[in-house]
């Protein structure tokens, strides 16, 4: 009876294990459940999204009237536009590299005399990013060199010429075909301007003063900070594995072991990093470079407000490149020379991918937003402030800007005089 019974038991664990073979060679594993949408982890969009056209226009003009009488007009002016529409519809042909002094050309006598335009650029865009905005025609040349501002004048009653200033003192480009007139010179760029506006008189070698009064109002807003879920979400693509860090300062730092993100929450300030291998070819393709920052800022955040291209790469500095766009309010850009970097966006990129990203977490609700007249100092009560400035021989720049003052609840946007130093620093004119 024993051995009947462990020969039924053989057999069953035989047939057993036929069946188990059988599943495992003919049998398929079932697909798992899809997965939700609400499983996927999604960037977060903070802010609102952006083209590269939209920053690529001049910080300011310079109309000279002749008879040593200027005017600056600045971004959303009336007349400013009209003049921006007016190069980016002309064509700009034939670009002849040449030195400041071969051209023969008497500045101070077309300065004060010559009626005629500036569009300037304050740290210059590349001329294959300017070519994306203007009609240049033919090829770019090789250098790529950066153009800081376009001179359009009348030399003469029937001749008008154009010229490409450069970030290198003595470099600059004319353009030997173009399609300007004196006619346009008087009717588009000239002529409407006239007594309209604030007359301006040359400070040093190339700053213009208003001789009056500017007027510029002055804003406040709500204000919220973005927190830490929603910067993890934009940021990591699995913000569960992610660990936390405080160093002594008081910033935190968030990690999965690849990518990181700094937070330092008094200074409303982030600093994003991902790791990359250090570029071997120093090559800058500032156009290729830009479209990837804008685009990787809509893809991760968005914009809090308007911006403009400030700052491409140097040419002459190997490395990483870095890419700065300044926030503007209105006509004017947003300034902060304290420790909280506010008023701009920094983007570093290595062999084309983005490794460092740098901007403020502070949050603008601008539908709270309240403004009161003001103005800031001109004529001789800005000449006494320069005269008290002591850095004076060291400014290149001289702009209206706006301060941010952030308090727990609010936004402030006070009108300052801000100052360029020649080490690339801002501070202000109290």
């Amino acid at each position: 009876m024993m051995e009947k019974l462990k020969t039924v038991a053989l057999a069953l664990l035989v047939m057993l294990s036929l069946l188990q073979s059988y599943m495992l060679s003919y049998s398929y594993p079932q697909p798992e459940q899809p997965v939700t949408e609400a499983e996927y982890v999604k960037t977060e969009m903070l802010g609102s999204q952006a083209t590269l056209d939209e920053m690529l226009f001049p910080d300011q003009i310079v109309v000279h009237l002749g008879n040593q009488q200027h005017t600056v007009l600045y971004p959303l002016d009336r007349q400013y536009t009209e003049i921006v529409n007016t190069v980016k519809q002309r064509n700009m042909e034939g670009l002849r590299k040449n030195s400041v002094s071969a051209l023969g050309i008497n500045w101070e006598d077309v300065r004060m005399k010559r009626p005629g335009v500036e569009v300037r650029f304050r740290d210059g865009l590349p001329l294959s990013v300017l070519k994306r905005i203007m009609q240049i025609k033919g090829d770019v040349p090789v250098d790529n060199d950066v153009i800081t501002r376009i001179w359009i004048f009348a030399q003469t009653d029937h001749e008008v010429r154009t010229i490409l200033f450069t970030d290198t003192s003595n470099v600059v480009y004319e353009v030997t075909k173009a399609d300007y007139t004196t006619k346009d010179i008087e009717e588009r760029f000239v002529g409407p301007v006239g007594t309209q506006h604030i007359p301006y008189k040359l400070f040093q070698s190339d700053i213009y003063l208003p001789q009056k009064p500017f007027p510029m109002m002055a804003y406040t807003m709500g204000v919220s900070q973005l927190t830490v879920d929603q910067l993890k979400r934009t940021f990591f693509v699995d913000p569960a594995v992610t660990r936390n860090l405080t160093e002594r300062d008081g910033s935190e730092i968030y990690t999965d072991s690849k990518r990181g993100l700094q937070l330092k929450n008094e200074q409303h300030w982030m600093t994003y990093s991902d790791p990359v291998a250090p570029a071997t070819d120093n090559r800058i393709d500032y156009l290729g470079g830009l479209l990837t920052a804008v685009q990787f800022i809509n893809q991760h955040g968005g914009w809090n407000g308007s911006y403009g291209v400030q700052r491409v790469p140097e040419r002459f500095l190997p490395g990483s490149q870095a890419y700065v766009f300044r926030q503007y309010f209105g006509s004017f850009p947003v300034i902060n020379p304290r420790h909280e970097n506010i008023g701009f966006m920094k983007i570093t990129l290595q062999k084309d991918i983005v490794s460092g990203y740098e901007r403020s977490t502070v949050s603008l609700e601008p539908k709270t937003m309240t403004s009161k007249d003001g103005s800031l100092a001109g004529g001789e009560i800005l000449d006494a402030k320069l005269e008290q400035y002591k850095k004076k021989s060291q400014i290149v720049s001289l702009f209206p800007a706006y301060r941010p003052v952030i308090t727990d609840k609010a936004y402030d946007l006070v009108p300052m005089w801000a100052v360029e130093l020649y080490t690339g620093e801002y501070e202000f004119l109290e």
